[in-house]
């Protein structure tokens, strides 16, 4: 390899870059349109759930009614944001309708003598329906209302607990045996009644941050759109301007030539990425960047792009169907590689994809190192298949390089 031929090649692509307005709008302008847009949309702290519930019920006179239990859904709060929003209708139909709509999320339906059911301390019947139109929504709206009403049972069991615990001990006989005493009982009740006592205790731990996210997003969409694109029109401007030819029959090898493409496109992502961290710290005051072995990731990811991009555009030779071919990879691949999306939100069909295609396990482990702080050691066996990959593909571009020279030729 010699050097001089790839310091040539770097230098002259580096110029050419930088006179293509496109170009610089693709690699520099847009990104930062990226970090902006999502980091202006997903930056912030999420707000509390608000689930719009809707209620049919019948004015009563006992101790405790429908109109009492709503009163206490309607005060339910969450850093002072109300979670449920009430809606009261005349019947149940009219209720149903708004379900349907989507005006609300459920109907909740309290029949004739819930009340009075409840206050005897009888089974009071409710019933829910749910907006299904829209899973995802209607898992969260599901979740909160039978979390609210499993947490009001089990206050209201516990207090009826406490009224018959008190006639326990008034009317317990005194001549029992000492193992058997009012404590035992009371313990047998309330294990009976909740069998398995769950403790929530608060563990302070790396919480990841959505501006941190769509930074490590940002730079997955570099090494994995960017470098294709820019090293394959780097190409093909070469065959444009009919240098390609001469490039091949001069003293340059193809490693030399291609050398010389990777390394001004790596250059010019490497620029493009630094931008966009310090613009995430400058806007959001918080960022990315990447250690070491971070680095190394995004260096041997960009060589697997790259050198699939080279690969593409020597298959093709034209740079209509290069372009159409590397989107149609690129674009699928944002979000089935998890680069743009969580990978615990993909489809289980997915989840290879994001794990064992070279980019994505590359922004996986990006992620393990530089949000979740874990040590290197853990993502070195994935950073070494990333790098068995990126050599093959490398050596499958050197060969069709080789190749369309000699059709050139």
């Amino acid at each position: 390899m010699k050097a001089r031929a790839v310091k040539g090649i770097v230098v002259k692509d580096l110029r050419e870059t930088r006179r293509d307005r496109m170009a610089v709008f693709w690699i520099f302008v847009f990104p930062l349109m990226w970090v902006t847009l999502l980091g202006a949309i997903w930056g912030g702290s999420s707000p509390p759930v608000v689930v719009h519930v809707g209620a049919v019920y019948f004015n009563e006179s006992a101790p405790f009614t429908a109109s009492t239990l709503i009163g206490i859904m309607e005060n339910v709060s969450v850093d002072g944001q109300k979670v449920f929003r009430i809606t009261r209708y005349p019947d149940e139909s009219a209720g149903l309708e708004a379900v349907k709509a989507g005006r609300i999320d459920v109907l909740l339906v309290f029949p004739r003598g819930f009340g009075k059911n409840v206050s005897s301390g009888l089974q009071g019947k409710v019933y829910a329906y749910f907006d299904r139109s829209d899973p995802q929504k209607y898992q969260i709206a599901s979740g909160v209302v039978k979390g609210f009403f499993s947490e009001f049972e089990r206050e209201m069991a516990y207090r009826k607990l406490n009224i018959t615990l008190g006639y326990v001990e008034a009317y317990f006989p005194k001549n029992l045996s000492a193992n058997f005493s009012p404590s035992m009982v009371r313990a047998y009740l309330v294990g009976m009644m909740d069998p398995i006592d769950l403790k929530e205790e608060a563990v302070t731990g790396e919480r990841p941050s959505p501006i941190k996210f769509y930074v490590t997003s940002f730079i997955g969409i570099q090494f994995l759109f960017a470098t294709m694109l820019t090293v394959s029109n780097l190409l093909f401007e070469e065959i444009e301007k009919g240098t390609l030819r001469r490039i091949a029959a001069s003293p340059a090898t193809a490693w030399d030539f291609l050398v010389g493409k990777m390394l001004s496109t790596f250059i010019v992502i490497t620029a493009s990425i630094l931008i966009g961290v310090v613009y995430s710290k400058a806007v959001f005051k918080e960022t990315v960047f990447p250690g070491p072995t971070g680095w190394l990731i995004i260096a041997l990811s960009a060589v697997f792009s790259m050198s699939l991009g080279l690969a593409i555009a020597m298959g093709t030779r034209s740079m209509k169907a290069t372009n159409a071919l590397v989107n149609l990879i690129s674009m699928p691949l944002l979000f089935l590689a998890a680069i743009v999306i969580p990978e615990s939100i993909l489809p289980r069909w997915a989840r290879p994809i994001a794990d064992y295609f070279p980019l994505g396990t590359a922004l996986k482990d990006l992620r393990l190192l530089e949000i979740y702080h874990r040590p290197p050691s853990e993502v070195f066996p994935d950073v070494a298949w990333i790098a068995i990959n990126s050599l093959l593909m490398l050596l499958i571009a050197v060969l069709l390089y080789n190749w369309a020279i000699k059709r050139l030729q």
